[in-house]
């Protein structure tokens, strides 16, 4: 199976994710309530952006219910092993804090974006 390129970005529109997974929205839609491994963000204009750590795991979740044929128990061991703790599906507002792991998340985009600065400082 041919491994897909990730574009150099942090955050990726709805349509973009599509386009790169060969997938429709209403299995991203699917995916994102079934595994609670991803969480795209709404903007006040109502656009779905995913960070670049969601589309790595929509990517993997493809290859194992296409390649592997792994069924729905298996992905979220699988998704577990690999991405860590996945989202137990309370919102903020439900639990009154962020969670840990939207904390972790955080922090990686920030380090990604200390990272792409750093390498135009150097330019």
């Amino acid at each position: 199976m041919s491994q897909t390129i990730i574009p150099e970005k942090l955050t990726f529109r709805r349509k973009e994710v599509m386009q790169l997974a060969k997938l429709d929205g209403r299995v991203l839609d699917y995916w994102e309530k079934e595994f609670k491994a991803f969480t795209p963000i709404t903007n006040q204009s109502g656009e779905i952006f995913y960070s670049r750590h969601d589309v790595e795991i929509i990517l993997k979740i493809k290859e194992w219910i296409g390649h592997e044929q792994y069924d729905k128990n298996k992905i979220k061991e699988m998704l577990l092993q690999d991405f860590g703790q996945i989202d137990t599906g309370r919102k903020e507002s439900e639990s009154g804090s962020v969670s840990q792991e939207k904390v972790k998340r955080i922090r990686r985009g920030l380090d990604e974006i200390l990272t792409l600065l750093a390498k135009d400082d150097k330019s």
